[in-house]
């Protein structure tokens, strides 16, 4: 599980890490243990519950 001394993993709408770009504007969004960054042309699609992954 993730404690408040690790950061919480930012990905892609498909899933992949990323590391966030200069003079982009994303949405970040919160959800089941990561930070979903989606550009203005870029919706969601399914994501893992990466929570589930790390909890066994």
């Amino acid at each position: 599980m993730l404690s408040n001394r690790e950061p919480y993993p930012i990905i892609d709408y498909l899933g992949r890490p990323i590391k966030l770009s200069l003079f982009v504007t994303y949405r970040l969004r919160i959800k089941n243990g990561y930070i979903l960054a989606l550009r203005r042309n870029q919706h969601q699609q399914v994501i893992p519950n990466l929570m589930a992954k790390n909890a066994s």
